[in-house]
């Protein structure tokens, strides 16, 4: 009972795993593989606190070492942490400056 395995907890088809406003998360089974797909609803409510943020910063204020610059759905980071971005500085900045991401950003300072 002890030795489960992934497969165990979906033996055929697909479950919905996590239910929110904004995401719905679901496992499905592929032969030996199980897939796991996230679903968003509304990434426009990301987007306006995004925006809202990138409005009320101020960029002549004193700053410490870390300052926020973007708020990233959890799905697309896992999907950039897969393809190896997070683990790479150079290639997160790049994606962080990329204009294809601009929604994202809270600041408009360059990494």
């Amino acid at each position: 009972m002890d030795n489960f395995q992934a497969g165990d907890l979906l033996q055929s088809g697909s479950v919905v795993w996590e239910d929110t406003p904004d995401y719905t998360v679901t496992l499905i089974r592929d032969g030996d593989k199980i897939i796991i797909k996230t679903d968003y609803k509304n990434l426009q409510a990301m987007f306006d606190a995004n925006a809202q943020e990138a409005a009320d910063f101020n960029h002549a204020g004193s700053h410490s070492d870390v300052v926020k610059v973007a708020g990233i759905p959890i799905g697309l980071y896992f999907n950039w942490k897969r393809e190896g971005i997070t683990d790479d500085p150079e290639a997160m900045k790049r994606r962080l400056n990329d204009a294809d991401y601009a929604k994202f950003r809270v600041n408009n300072w360059r990494l």
